[in-house]
C-alpha cells in the first residue's frame, strides 16, 4: 500500500487532563479490546498520565514516555504525590526507546502516531520492545471523519480548528495538514509487515471538549455520538481504536 507522507513536520499533540470525557471514552474502548494486566505496560506519548494511570492498574511495572517536558514533569509529580512506586515516566522519543527487546506485555499509543515524525521507525521500535504475543493498543485519527482536527499550514501560517473535508482528498491533506490520518486498511498493512495481527476494532466520535465554535455548538449532540458508535455509521468516527497482537515476532 502506498505510503502517504505529510509535506510539513507533524505538530505535537496536547495532553488530555484526568477529568476529560475522552479519557474515559477511549480507555473503556481499549479495555474492551485488550486485557490490561501483566508484568510491564508502556504508554507511548503518555502526557500527564491521564490514560497511563487509568490503564496501568493491572501491571506490576508501568512506564510512560513523552517528548513534552512539562507534561512529563506533571506526571512525575502525580507519581510522587500518589506514592505510585511501580510507575516510571521519562522524556523519550518513540523513535529511539531506551528499553530492551521483548520487554512489554502491552503497549499503547493513544492519539500519538499521527504526530510521529519518522513513522516507520516508530513502528519498528514498538515491534522491538513488545513481547512475542504481546498486545498493542492504538487510537488515531480516522481518514473517514470529515474534518481535519489538527489544523493546516496555509501560506506559512498555522490555521487551527476543524477543517472540513480535507481528509477525503489525500493529496491536499498531505500538502497542508499538520498531522496524519489513517484508514484501518493502512494500519493493518503497516503493522502486518512487522509481525502484528489485528484482534479488535472500534471507533469513537468526538467528545468536543476543546476546539472551535463549531465544536461548542455541537456539544449538545454528544449523546447522539455515543449512540452512533453502536451503529454501522461508527466507521465515520473521529478516531480509530484498534488492538493488535504480535504473532510473528521478527528477530532483532
Amino acid at each position: 500500500m502506498k505510503n502517504r507522507e505529510l509535506k510539513h513536520k507533524p505538530v505535537l499533540g496536547g495532553a488530555a487532563s484526568d477529568s476529560m470525557l475522552v479519557v474515559d471514552l477511549l480507555s473503556c474502548k481499549l479495555q474492551r479490546l485488550i486485557k490490561f494486566e501483566g508484568f510491564r505496560y508502556l504508554d507511548i506519548g503518555c502526557g500527564n498520565g491521564a490514560f497511563t494511570i487509568k490503564l496501568g492498574k493491572g501491571f506490576r511495572e508501568v512506564y510512560g514516555i513523552d517528548l513534552n517536558h512539562d507534561s512529563v514533569d506533571l506526571f512525575k509529580k502525580k507519581i510522587k504525590s500518589r506514592a505510585m512506586s511501580n510507575f516510571e515516566v521519562s522524556d523519550m522519543s518513540i523513535e529511539k526507546m531506551d528499553f530492551p527487546n521483548d520487554y512489554f506485555d502491552v503497549v499503547t499509543a493513544i492519539e500519538v502516531l499521527e504526530h510521529v515524525e519518522n513513522f516507520e521507525i516508530g513502528l519498528s521500535e514498538i515491534a522491538r520492545v513488545i513481547k512475542p504475543n504481546g498486545f498493542l493498543g492504538i487510537t488515531c485519527p480516522n481518514r473517514l471523519f470529515p474534518f481535519e482536527t489538527h489544523g493546516i499550514m496555509w501560506n506559512g501560517k498555522e490555521i487551527a480548528g476543524r477543517i472540513p473535508l480535507i481528509p477525503y482528498i489525500p493529496f491536499l491533506h498531505n500538502k497542508y495538514a499538520l498531522a496524519r490520518v489513517f484508514t484501518v486498511a493502512e494500519l493493518d498493512c503497516k503493522l502486518k509487515k512487522i509481525g502484528f495481527h489485528r484482534t479488535g476494532l472500534d471507533f469513537a466520535f468526538p467528545t468536543l471538549e476543546r476546539g472551535n465554535k463549531l465544536g461548542m455548538i455541537m456539544r449538545p449532540f454528544r449523546r447522539c455520538f455515543r449512540v452512533l458508535e453502536k451503529t454501522l455509521l461508527k466507521i465515520f468516527g473521529v478516531s480509530i481504536i484498534a488492538a493488535y497482537q504480535m504473532t510473528n515476532k521478527k528477530l532483532t
